[in-house]
C-alpha cells in the first residue's frame, strides 16, 4: 500500500453566514463550493491490473448517501466497486476497478450534488488520505503507474455572481508522480 495524498471535500458556503450577516458587503462572496477529489491514473505496463484504493478519514467517514465515485476510461463515467467501514471512528473505505495496458483513468471523489437534501443544506466537509495498492484480485504482482491528484471545485449559488471554477493538483506523499506498486509490499 503506497501514500497518495489528502483530499477535501466540500458542499458549503465559500464564507459562513454569520460572517457575511455581520458584514453584508462580503455577500457576493458567499457563494457555495462543490469541491472533489480527482485522481488521473495511467497504467504505463502492458498488462491490466485491478487497483484499490483506500479513502480513510475521521467520523463520518464516506457515506454512500452523500459520495459520488465514479471511473472514467472511456469519456464516460462508469461504476466503481467499493466497500464502506461503517464502524465510528477512523473509517476505511475501499474502491477497487481495473486500469487496461497503457491506459488512463480519472477516478472521481466528490460529494453527491444530485443529492436534492445535500445540497440544501450545504454544510458538508470531509478530509482525509487516500492509499493505492494492486488488488489481490489482479494476476500481475507488480505495476508502475503515473498518478496526478487533484481538487476541482465548482462555485455556484448568488445572483450576483456568475459560475466559477478552481482546480489545483495536490503534493504527491512520495514526492514523484512514478508509483512503482508490488503485491509484496
Amino acid at each position: 500500500m503506497a501514500f497518495i495524498s489528502t483530499f477535501e471535500l466540500l458542499l458549503k458556503p465559500q464564507l459562513p453566514k454569520k460572517l457575511t450577516d455581520k458584514e453584508p458587503e462580503l455577500s457576493p462572496l458567499a457563494r457555495k463550493v462543490l469541491q472533489g477529489y480527482f485522481l488521473t491514473i495511467a497504467n504505463v505496463t502492458n498488462e491490466l491490473v485491478f487497483l484499490s484504493l483506500v479513502v480513510t478519514t475521521r467520523t463520518p467517514g464516506l457515506d454512500p448517501k452523500k459520495i459520488l465515485t465514479v471511473l472514467d476510461t472511456t469519456g464516460v463515467d462508469g461504476p466503481v466497486s467499493s466497500v464502506f467501514d461503517g464502524a465510528g471512528g477512523i473509517q476505511k473505505s475501499r474502491f477497487t476497478f481495473p486500469i487496461n495496458a497503457n491506459d488512463t483513468g480519472l477516478f472521481i471523489l466528490q460529494p453527491d450534488a444530485t443529492n436534492k437534501k445535500l445540497r440544501e443544506e450545504a454544510n458538508f466537509e470531509l478530509r482525509g488520505y487516500v492509499e493505492i495498492s494492486i488488488s489481490s484480485v489482479s494476476t500481475p504482482k507488480t505495476t508502475q503507474l503515473l498518478i496526478t491528484p487533484e481538487h476541482r471545485g465548482t462555485f455556484f449559488g448568488t445572483e450576483k455572481a456568475e459560475l466559477g471554477e478552481i482546480a489545483y493538483v495536490l503534493p504527491l506523499a512520495n514526492g514523484k508522480s512514478l508509483f512503482e506498486l508490488s503485491k509484496d509490499g
